[in-house]
């Protein structure tokens, strides 16, 4: 999973699952949209939006991607998460948010 994240100035880097799709299968092996997207049972408009990282992998993609491709459904879906994190946590201004302050517990013996 060399390309899954990678270290830029010891900053670790998330990849869109589409960007790793490019990478690792579409540039490689000289794959087409229109091939992926009549092998995974998927529409080339999503296969071009996942490509263009417009488009969210979805569960049921990922199942896809694993029976097409050999690659875990669950790795598919981290790359996902991983990236929409990262998105959000750029969107989500910390000062909208008013945290809870719980007393500490007791441990109990």
């Amino acid at each position: 999973m060399k390309h899954d994240r990678y270290l830029v100035g010891g900053t670790m880097i998330t990849m869109h699952p589409g960007e790793y799709l490019s990478l690792s299968y579409v540039g490689p092996y000289k794959l087409s949209a229109a091939e992926l997207a009549e092998r995974l049972g998927l529409s080339e408009q999503i296969i071009d939006g996942l490509l263009a990282e417009e488009v969210e992998l979805t569960a049921e993609m990922a199942v896809r991607f694993e029976l097409a491709l050999g690659r875990s459904a669950e790795s598919w879906l981290a790359l996902q998460t991983a990236h929409s994190l990262k998105q959000a946590r750029k969107k989500v201004d910390p000062a909208t948010v008013r945290p809870f302050v719980f007393p500490a517990r007791e441990n109990a013996a």
